[in-house]
């Protein structure tokens, strides 16, 4: 009987726990995510300082390949003028929503220019956004260069 109760406590417990693990997808927030991430496409293209300022937590954390970039490094690196962005979007992006954190995975293309060279270029990314009282930010980002 004891073991019986203990597998039946077991039992809930995971299944309990399985549960809070689900993704809680909101359509409203997927919406939202997509916007934004949307909007820092756009922000590349315009240099907008202002969208990336809004849009980063002030502990971001960026890899991109083996390497590591703080939130003031990717600020500096995306207002440069070392390169011009002519097109800037994203492609098949998936949100998936836990409560207050969004994931998405996608491609993002960025075409322009640099040192008088022409580039294309295609990501492909995972973001990490969290709801802080309403305001959604990135809080990490991972992003591969595929080689083209």
């Amino acid at each position: 009987m004891k073991k019986h109760l203990l597998l039946i406590t077991l039992a809930v417990f995971i299944s309990t726990f399985l549960v809070g693990q689900t993704p809680m997808t909101s359509k409203g927030d997927s919406i939202a995510i997509i916007q934004l991430e949307n909007d820092w496409a756009k922000a590349m293209v315009k240099k907008d300082f202002k969208v990336f300022n809004q849009l980063l937590a002030i502990d971001f954390l960026y890899t991109e390949n083996e390497k590591m970039y703080t939130r003031d490094e990717v600020l500096q690196s995306v207002m440069s003028t070392a390169e011009t962005i002519f097109k800037a979007y994203n492609e098949d992006m998936q949100v998936r929503v836990f409560d207050n954190t969004g994931i998405v995975t996608g491609w993002l293309i960025v075409v322009g220019k640099g040192a008088d060279v022409g580039f294309k270029r295609k990501y492909r990314f995972t973001d990490i956004w969290f709801n802080n009282n309403g305001n959604w930010q990135l809080i990490a980002a991972q992003d591969y260069l595929m080689p083209l």
